[in-house]
């Protein structure tokens, strides 16, 4: 056996599911010496002890055990962050990484999470206890500390909370991670020092770019938390919003130059709002016309309606302009003349130096322009009585009526409004990307995604779900293997994050219980 693989099984005696069984049956004695309004519970110790122990070996249970107050959902799971470099770097130094997979595979993985997925279950409905939540914990469990939730939650059947699901689903991404290190050693992101230049650079185009996708799903949440439908329009709004900033900055700097007879030069950024009252005044035309019906009890079924009125709009929407401007990708101009900003490289010691770190303009202007346009509804929707008023009628229509607010007036302002950010957007990014018809479709789809993720009718979750998608894709593309297919995966990262959300927390980052 050649060195590296010694330093594998060396860790995995010092660390790993051995010591996390320790943990799980040593750290329920820390109550003993507890005065009884101190003691914490033996599932919360259980659950302490094997992340410890599966995190720091006996240096992670001995601290747990002398110093319980360090049992926090923080604590911990920072502990489990820090770890995954310093295991991943033994890790990547295996020889053979099938040695390392086929044991985890047998201590952990799929075949344990299916195992306990059929076996817990029964377990609890047989015992007559809550099984909320146990289907799902156990194939997290099951995939992440194979055995050891079987043994964790067969006795005492406790009752499974989010913080079990964040913690094994923590571990169980923890262990993706370490896979990967060992089948891919030389990943940038995988090679110490961590490539922390390279991941800052892929985080910072993943907020540049999350910024953008956040406005445009801020008008889609604003108009749900009014309305209570969903837009299907949405992604055409962002397409022809685009496409408004493209002609206008085409013909009207000719228009201006024959009405002044001088020649007329319009910077794009003039694209924005123009496009921004064009793409309103549709909205608005289109709610008082089509939706307001539906809104008044004059439709039968009215969800159904929705979808296809919207549906329909945005199907009529994207073949007119495939009609009028054909599908040939077009472009605008950027909007500054600076064509990157830079943080200069840096040096720290003599072997490591971080930078530079390169951002490009039009794309940091495009995110500026994000940013600002959100804080700026935020400011609208708290501080003045027009948007006091859409807040009231999203919480309670009738209650919002009885104080003198016309729910018709805030009905087709949140569509305009929402429909005016994704057309804002779409004009932002038309000098970044070539725009075609159908450019509507792939962001849409992020979107919603978006809106899942920050809770549906949280302005502030659609801002911070928004840079979480984009920091997630660029990292997921930028970290694949093979570049050229993470770019093409980049919707697919996202759709990730969007099941995990459904499946750890329905009601997202910002939602709110529905009792």
């Amino acid at each position: 056996m050649v060195i590296e693989d010694t330093l594998f099984i060396l860790w995995l005696m010092v660390a790993g599911p051995l010591w996390a069984t320790v943990g799980l049956f040593v750290m329920p004695g820390v109550n003993q010496d507890q005065p009884k309004e101190d003691q914490i519970s033996k599932t919360t110790l259980q659950i302490a002890g094997v992340i410890g122990g599966f995190a720091l070996g006996p240096i992670g249970v001995a601290l747990l055990y002398f110093e319980p107050a360090m049992i926090r959902r923080t604590t911990m799971m920072v502990g489990v962050i820090v770890t995954v470099f310093a295991t991943s770097q033994v890790l990547v130094r295996v020889v053979d990484p099938n040695l390392p997979s086929a044991l985890w595979l047998i201590l952990a993985g799929p075949l344990w999470a299916a195992i306990a997925a059929y076996i817990l279950p029964r377990h609890y409905r047989e015992l007559e206890a809550d099984d909320q939540n146990v289907l799902t914990a156990a194939a997290l469990g099951g995939f992440a500390i194979g055995p050891l939730i079987i043994g964790l939650m067969w006795k005492s059947t406790p009752k499974i909370n989010r913080d079990w699901m964040i913690t094994l689903g923590s571990l169980g991404a923890w262990q993706i991670y370490t896979l990967f290190a060992i089948q891919n050693p030389d990943n940038p992101c995988v090679l110490a020092p961590f490539s922390l230049t390279y991941l800052t650079q892929q985080t910072a185009n993943g907020v540049v770019i999350g910024s953008i996708y956040s406005l445009m799903a801020v008008g889609l949440t604003l108009i749900y938390s009014v309305q209570g439908i969903v837009s299907f329009a949405h992604g055409q709004l962002y397409m022809v919003g685009g496409y408004f900033s493209f002609y206008f900055l085409l013909h009207g700097g000719n228009v201006l130059s024959d009405l002044t007879g001088t020649e007329v030069s319009i910077n794009p950024i003039w694209g924005i709002p123009v496009a921004a009252v064009i793409v309103f005044v549709m909205g608005a035309l289109f709610e008082r016309t089509f939706l307001k019906p539906m809104h008044e009890g004059l439709i039968e079924r009215a969800a159904e309606y929705a979808i296809l009125i919207t549906f329909g709009f945005g199907f009529v929407i994207e073949y007119t302009t495939l009609a009028v401007a054909g599908p040939f990708p077009q472009r605008t101009d950027r909007f500054i003349e600076i064509r990157r900003f830079t943080l200069q490289r840096t040096t720290i010691t003599e072997d490591f130096a971080f930078g530079p770190i390169n951002i490009i303009g039009d794309r940091a202007f495009a995110m500026v322009v994000g940013i600002v346009l959100i804080f700026a509804l935020l400011y609208f929707l708290q501080r003045t009585w027009t948007g006091r008023a859409l807040r009231a009628t999203s919480q309670d229509r009738q209650a919002a009526a009885v104080t003198g607010i016309n729910p018709t007036n805030m009905n087709t302002l949140s569509f305009a409004l929402g429909s005016m950010l994704a057309a804002m957007s779409g004009a932002a990014l038309i000098p970044i990307f070539a725009w075609v018809p159908w450019v509507g479709a792939e962001m849409v789809g992020r979107s919603y995604v978006i809106v899942v993720l920050g809770g549906l009718g949280s302005v502030p979750g659609a801002l911070f779900g928004g840079i979480i998608v984009g920091i997630v894709e660029a990292l997921g593309a930028g970290c694949h293997p093979d570049p050229s297919r993470g770019a093409a995966y980049k919707e697919a990262f996202a759709l990730v994050i969007f099941a995990l959300v459904l499946l750890l927390k329905p009601t997202g980052l910002f939602g709110r219980e529905h009792n």
